[in-house]
């Protein structure tokens, strides 16, 4: 009896013994595929660490792993108010794509290197519509795309983040605004038929013009012309009176 009080004590000696370690002295830790570790000891940056199972020594070595997600992610800036050259207010939505490229500079360099893109992001985009004016940004909008990832990458490229792309999503009007040129668009548009129906019409003017010209200056063609006429009407069926002009030849009935 005393042997199995003694060997049930010594198990859970064992065991205690066995979780302290586990929870005090080691820690098992793990770093995906799609991470880097970032491993610490007593607070000072070691080494980073590929994926992989690691067990940290917690007790005296203070050690600690910090996993960054180094995947592609997106990244939405909402809409911005934003005054153009010609002082007016649009506002800009952003969409951006970016991945952690240095683990260890975005953790180190930043204290949350999500905010601080986000903010870059913010200052480029004022600084590139301030550049133009209303009417400019739009004719200029997929440039404006390349603009902000050229000023924004170099950037965040300091702190170990590549920015893949940057591009504008949106651009609002106010409401006044926008019906201004809604009705400005519509009067292109307006203009713009106008234009095209005159230049037919101007065509088909001078193309009668020719015609005539073509018949004074050769008679029987006008005479080749009539006789198309009566041939066609002879194919159709039923009675048909055709009156030719004076000096032409005597009326025809047609059965």
């Amino acid at each position: 009896m005393e042997l199995m009080v003694t060997v049930i004590v010594l198990g859970v000696v064992a065991f205690v013994a066995i979780m302290y370690v586990r929870t005090v002295v080691v820690k098992p830790e793990q770093v995906m595929e799609w991470e880097q570790g970032l491993l610490f000891a007593n607070g000072r940056y070691v080494r980073t660490l590929g994926p992989g199972r690691y067990w940290l020594v917690k007790a005296v070595m203070g050690e600690e792993l910090v996993a960054v997600d180094t995947r592609l992610t997106s990244l939405a800036v909402p809409a911005q108010e934003v005054l153009t050259k010609d002082k007016l207010a649009v506002r800009v939505t952003l969409i951006a794509q970016y991945r952690v490229a240095d683990a260890k500079a975005a953790h180190l360099k930043a204290q949350s290197f999500g905010v601080l893109i986000y903010e870059e992001l913010q200052l480029a985009l004022r600084g590139l519509v301030g550049a133009y004016t209303l009417d400019g940004l739009f004719e200029t909008k997929e440039a404006l795309s390349t603009r902000l990832t050229e000023l924004a990458a170099p950037r965040l490229a300091e702190l170990g983040v590549e920015l893949r792309a940057c591009g504008v999503k949106d651009v609002v009007l106010p409401g006044d605004l926008k019906g201004i040129y809604t009705k400005a668009a519509e009067a292109e548009k307006l203009a713009q038929a106008a234009l095209v129906t005159a230049r037919e019409e101007l065509a088909a003017a001078r193309c009668q013009a020719n015609t005539a010209k073509l018949i004074a200056e050769n008679p029987v063609i006008l005479r080749l012309k009539e006789l198309q006429t009566l041939a066609e009407l002879a194919k159709k069926p039923g009675n048909s009176t055709v009156v030719l002009a004076a000096g032409g030849e005597p009326s025809l009935k047609l059965k």
